[in-house]
């Protein structure tokens, strides 16, 4: 079986994280009336030269890699049982 971390390096799978990651960037600055900042790709995954969205982003990266890990270890536990 695949582990959601090992999914997190599936193609498919960083477009979808990439596409969420840039609407969240863009709810949260219209929320603030601010102009959201426009990324541009590097090897699949949305840069910023702006480093406040950027910095964002990484943070939401990571959240999305420790729950992929969490989820993991919750399905090693389950299936040790």
């Amino acid at each position: 079986m695949t582990t959601y971390t090992e999914m997190l390096e599936q193609p498919q799978i960083i477009t979808k994280i990439e596409s969420a990651i840039g609407g969240q960037i863009v709810s949260v600055y219209l929320a603030a009336g601010l102009t959201p900042p426009i990324p541009f790709q590097e090897n699949g995954r949305f840069k910023y030269v702006d480093p406040a969205p950027q910095k964002y982003a990484n943070h939401l990266r990571e959240g999305i890699k420790l729950f992929a890990e969490i989820l993991d270890e919750l399905e090693v536990n389950k299936n040790e049982n």
